[in-house]
């Protein structure tokens, strides 16, 4: 009994090193295909990253690796969904993050929008860091096309000004915002902050759900016509563990049908 009692102290604490350290080397690419026929001729082929949730906290050799696995990607579109920053950062540390940021390479432009835990601070580093920070708005964007596709950051639209028959993507933080947009029936939408749920157990799920993120934590749903992908993330969250749940980010391919 008691060497059984030592054995799984053991494999406890091992899980517990590893769900702290062990994948802070490690940063997956997962890839999708986004198949629609109201994408515009000019989108056709276009590659989209999405990353989230980075909760920086000083360690530059992750950002680094980040900036260089998303230039590997070639994207046309970069977008952020939320939650740079884990606690307060000095200035020294704003202008890398700065600097680090500007460096993502993209071909027609780079959004974001802020988390719950993003504060001025954190959109004045987006700003400087050619992201295009959309709040409470939507962009149209044209790509050698007289057609443009939207991309949406409000829960609240001007239903006369919008055309469900377009291409839509609405970016949010929190999962369960999705519940207040799907009515618009968009084409896509992109969300972070659930971080998987940090500690994911095998054919279960995620462990730990986080209020924002408790109906939609998992990585993909659809309704209808619409396809929901929630990034589980950069960073470790608050507790400062992932357990299989590995550092990612998406990258989407659009095509027409």
């Amino acid at each position: 009994m008691k060497k059984l009692l030592i054995f799984l102290l053991i494999l406890v604490l091992l899980f517990f090193l590893y769900a702290k350290y062990g994948s802070q080397n490690i940063l997956l690419v997962n890839e999708y295909s986004i198949i629609s026929e109201n994408l515009p001729n000019g989108f056709d082929g276009t590659k989209i990253v999405h990353f989230s949730d980075l909760y920086y906290d000083g360690n530059e050799k992750v950002i680094n690796k980040l900036i260089d696995k998303i230039n590997e990607q070639n994207p046309d579109i970069v977008v952020f969904t939320g939650d740079l920053l884990k606690e307060k950062i000095n200035k020294k540390e704003q202008e890398f993050l700065k600097s680090s940021l500007s460096k993502i390479n993209y071909k027609i432009k780079k959004y974001a929008i802020l988390g719950d835990k993003d504060d001025d601070v954190v959109e004045n580093i987006l700003n400087e860091s050619d992201f295009t920070v959309l709040k409470n708005e939507q962009d149209l964007l044209f790509n050698n096309d007289i057609t443009p596709i939207s991309i949406i950051n409000n829960s609240q639209i001007d239903e006369e000004k919008y055309s469900k028959e377009s291409f839509n993507i609405f970016l949010v933080h929190k999962p369960d915002d999705v519940d207040k947009i799907l009515k618009y029936s968009p084409s896509l939408i992109l969300a972070g902050h659930s971080l998987g749920g940090q500690i994911r157990i095998p054919f279960w799920g995620a462990l730990i759900k986080t209020k924002g993120s408790l109906k939609y934590s998992n990585d993909y749903y659809e309704s209808d016509n619409t396809k929901i992908y929630i990034s589980y993330g950069i960073g470790y969250g608050n507790i400062g563990l992932r357990l299989f749940n590995d550092p990612s980010f998406n990258v989407y391919r659009l095509k027409r049908k």
